[in-house]
């Protein structure tokens, strides 16, 4: 914690690369950044002594997420130390947006597994292998999608314990876990097979239903609930 602090101070150019949301999401596409990372890009500057990413963590502590702004009051904003008007209306703005946006509004459903393909379709034109999770309420509809990793050519790298975190922060009750072949073959691998076993076990530990892990191929796709393996 202390040495996030410490990175929260200091200025934009001496923060890493990686923790850079513009070049993150130039790199990883706009979906992979969170909540955070969202509002930091959208308000572009912090304030004294507080670097963008250190204030957007300071706006969003302790709430469950960006659409809690759509609801924030000038008086709260300006309770954090360095916020003052400007940037609290600023701030305000892009709840309002949220607001009008109708976040709150009908939500996707996914009710088979065409459905959960059409959705993630876009995966079959990415170069890189890409994980994604959709996280579902009770009613299997999409609260969340997250980008959970890009891989470098054809190697995604990640624990259970990456998709598990969003179930978690987003209270969902199912998980649909999805990623792509970028070489065309949607048939899944001895690591893909041993990897969703582990994630359905811990999911199942932990109160999730893993509803189904899908493979995207160039012209194909593999679904694990449709051949049985979930």
């Amino acid at each position: 914690m202390k040495q996030e602090r410490g990175l929260y101070r200091k200025s934009v150019k001496e923060l890493p690369v990686e923790l850079l949301p513009r070049e993150k999401a130039l790199k990883y596409g706009i979906e992979s950044l969170s909540d955070e990372e969202l509002l930091a890009l959208s308000l572009g500057s912090g304030t004294k002594g507080l670097n963008v990413i250190g204030l957007s963590a300071k706006v969003l502590a302790g709430s469950k997420g960006i659409k809690y702004l759509k609801d924030v009051k000038l008086d709260q904003l300006e309770r954090i130390k360095g916020i003052g008007k400007a940037k609290a209306l600023q701030i305000m703005a892009i709840g309002e947006m949220i607001r009008r946006s109708g976040e709150d509004g009908e939500k996707e459903k996914i009710s088979s597994v065409l459905d959960a393909v059409k959705y993630l379709k876009y995966l079959s034109k990415e170069r890189q292998e890409t994980l994604v999770a959709l996280y579902l309420n009770s009613s299997n509809e999409i609260v969340h999608r997250q980008t959970v990793a890009v891989g470098s050519l054809n190697v995604v790298r990640v624990l259970p314990r990456d998709v598990l975190f969003y179930a978690l922060k987003y209270n969902s009750n199912g998980i649909i876990l999805s990623h792509n072949h970028p070489e065309g073959s949607a048939k899944p691998s001895s690591e893909d097979i041993e990897f969703t076993k582990r994630l359905m076990h811990l999911s199942n530990e932990m109160g999730f239903e893993l509803l189904d892990h899908i493979i995207i191929g160039k012209k194909d796709y593999y679904s694990f609930a449709g051949n049985s393996l979930i």
